[in-house]
């Protein structure tokens, strides 16, 4: 992790061509797939529709990577940190949305007209299943032999180190892979600023369908941008010490396996309020934000908050 000289920091060191193509075609090609699933007229919010957002949407900007990649010339592993990096930090990588997701549920429940619950039951006919699946679910649970939350949590740190970090990666070698190294010589504050601008106006068409705020599409934009931006420095923490993109996709993949806890937990108030990625997960986000810049400041040998140039993978 070591400094570029003065010389090649800011801007001008930035290759704003290479940048900007892949801008270009993650932007395009995952946008372009929004609008047919649009037109075809796909509920997003289906089994289906989750499918086909993972595979035409998720993983353009993994797509837009590589194509940019080989056609400069350059590796995909070394240009995109696609290697095993520091196993330690790949750990805290997975780990990490357990106190991410706790702190959201925590902070959800300081806002006005939240509290916490555990009517599952309620939450699951929310999601639209019939009475009868209502009924089994609530059956299993109740046959689990510790608390339900213990067996959410195992599930879906299982999936994010399974399927939900392979699809997660789609995203994660292009946002913390390909961008994070190339927009390094900004430092700290304005690679995860500026890529958590972009990786959120990014979800801004399937948000407009409905994912993840159905009740407020519009406002949900704004919102989900808020909430990328405020997570996108615990992103590149990890990644960076990690030196490795895994981190970024385990996190990934664990936050989403995790993340709708904050929606079972929490009750009162919308998606917009109680969501992962609503203003409970903003402020949760925030936290964690500080504990990176507390760790970096007090534990670590060598900071990389300090918006010194970066050097993700080493």
């Amino acid at each position: 992790m070591s400094s570029r000289t003065a010389a090649e920091t800011g801007f001008d060191a930035v290759d704003t061509r290479k940048v900007g193509a892949f801008l270009a075609l993650a932007f395009g090609i995952s946008w372009t797939s929004a609008a047919a699933l649009y037109v075809a007229g796909v509920e997003l919010q289906t089994i289906a529709g989750t499918v086909l957002v993972v595979a035409l949407f998720m993983w353009t900007p993994a797509i837009a990577a590589i194509l940019v990649q080989y056609r400069a010339g350059g590796s995909i592993r070394d240009g995109c940190g696609l290697r095993l990096g520091r196993p330690r930090w790949l750990a805290v990588g997975w780990l990490a949305p357990l106190a991410l997701v706790a702190a959201t549920i925590g902070v959800g429940a300081l806002l006005p007209g939240v509290s916490i619950t555990t009517d599952y039951a309620a939450f699951l006919l929310d999601l639209g299943l019939p009475q009868a699946q209502v009924e089994e679910a609530i059956a299993q649970l109740e046959a689990f032999p510790g608390p339900p939350a213990l067996l959410f949590a195992v599930q879906g740190l299982g999936a994010g180190l399974t399927i939900n970090a392979l699809a997660a990666l789609g995203e994660e070698l292009g946002w913390r892979g390909l961008l994070l190294e190339e927009l390094s010589p900004l430092g700290f504050w304005k690679v995860s600023g500026l890529t958590g601008a972009v990786w959120g106006l990014w979800h801004a068409p399937i948000i407009l369908q409905g994912h993840n705020f159905p009740e407020a599409p519009i406002v949900g934009v704004f919102v989900m941008t808020a909430a990328t931006v405020a997570v996108s420095p615990v992103y590149t923490y990890l990644t960076v010490r990690a030196e490795s993109v895994l981190a970024a996709a385990f996190f990934h993949g664990s936050f989403n396996g995790l993340g709708a806890l904050s929606v079972v937990y929490l009750a009162g108030a919308g998606n917009l309020v109680t969501a992962p990625v609503g203003i409970a997960g903003i402020g949760a986000a925030l936290l964690a934000t500080g504990a990176c810049v507390a760790h970096d400041r007090v534990i670590a040998a060598e900071a990389v908050t300090g918006g010194e140039p970066l050097r993700p993978f080493l």
